[in-house]
């Protein structure tokens, strides 16, 4: 069955890596243009299909610019939203919706965590940045996932690399996890190790050398913080986990780093509902996941027996039934780049906001 599925895999693989290096061809001759969006602008992404950190580190950098006392925007795709707008413009001081299907389960995470920021979602970031220059004229635009947009100059391009995959097996899509060539890794102008509390981050620095990767390297962690009911009635720390039994759920692009997470924290999985990354969460699903969770203790004295990401409690919040929202609890988690990150990226913003 493998070998059937490499024999199907390779004419797509092919044909998509010669439409990536025609399209990467077009920007890097002039043939199609890109854009100065106003102000300076910082794009992160990376080269692999999902499971990178990049919502935490948007919103870790989305945070220090406001530490530092800029007025930050942040253009994004809104993978996943369910409607018709092709731009809108969120921001939840204002008193925006900022759900999932207005801005897309990412976006509404983001949203929420910064309500005084202005988020502007449009697949076109040009079209975006026009828009948030007239209503809200910000002096540092924050591109969520746009590595590969390239039609959005940008100042700082920030490329993360997973610490625990790295790069995969290097193939193309759909026979591995690259967006593009590899030689993409030419364009950042700096490089985040994230995961890198996992182990293998020494590993994936041998990769980038090996690559011939000049730009600044720099590893970033990732750290539990809390635990919220879903309901937003109890909190607890991550400690009360460790020895614990839990089942998860989740809809993110790799539900076994989900499953390690907790690993790391000391907990035992017992269960796993994972579901494709994005899920939207239908009724029936809603249902039978509600039935469930709502057989669980709810946990506020002893530990919870039932976890969710971030990512997916902005789709379930509001629409699980009471017991199962007082049962269900959600792992925040944070980036926590080095404390050399944190100074160069510093540096780096007041550097391009001064311009």
């Amino acid at each position: 069955m493998r070998a059937l599925a490499w024999m199907l895999g390779w004419p797509v693989a092919a044909a998509y890596s010669a439409l990536v290096r025609l399209r990467l061809a077009a920007y890097r001759t002039g043939w199609r243009r890109t854009h100065r969006l106003g102000a300076a602008t910082v794009a992160v992404g990376n080269l692999t299909a999902g499971g990178t950190g990049k919502t935490p580190v948007v919103s870790w950098l989305l945070r220090e610019a406001r530490a530092a006392g800029l007025r930050p925007a942040c253009l994004t795709r809104g993978y996943g939203r369910r409607t018709a707008a092709h731009l809108s413009r969120v921001c939840v001081r204002d008193g925006t919706p900022a759900g999932a299907e207005a801005l897309g389960d990412e976006a509404a995470m983001l949203a929420a965590s910064h309500p005084a920021v202005p988020f502007f979602v449009c697949p076109d970031r040009v079209m975006a940045a026009r828009l948030a220059a007239i209503t809200d004229a910000p002096d540092l635009f924050v591109l969520d996932d746009a590595y590969q947009h390239l039609r959005a100059a940008r100042d700082l391009n920030v490329l993360l690399v997973d610490g625990q995959t790295g790069f995969g097996n290097r193939r193309l899509l759909p026979l591995g996890p690259l967006r593009e060539p590899l030689c993409g890794v030419e364009r950042a102008d700096v490089v985040l190790v994230t995961k890198a509390e996992a182990g293998q981050a020494d590993a994936v620095l041998s990769q980038l050398r090996n690559l011939g990767v000049t730009a600044p390297v720099f590893r970033c962690a990732y750290r539990a913080t809390g635990l919220a009911r879903l309901d937003g009635e109890a909190r607890l720390l991550p400690t009360v986990l460790a020895g614990r039994r839990v089942s998860l759920l989740c809809g993110i692009a790799r539900p076994e780093a989900f499953r390690a997470t907790l690993a790391a924290l000391g907990a035992t999985v017992t269960h796993l509902e994972a579901r494709p990354d994005h899920h939207p969460y239908p009724e029936p699903d809603l249902s039978r996941i509600g039935a469930l969770v709502a057989s669980a203790p709810d946990g506020t004295a002893s530990g919870p027996e039932w976890i969710t990401t971030e990512k997916d409690a902005v789709k379930l919040r509001g629409r699980l039934h009471a017991p199962a929202a007082a049962r269900l609890w959600v792992l925040a988690m944070e980036a926590v780049p080095e404390p050399a990150a944190r100074a160069f990226f510093l540096d780096r913003l007041r550097a391009l906001t001064l311009k």
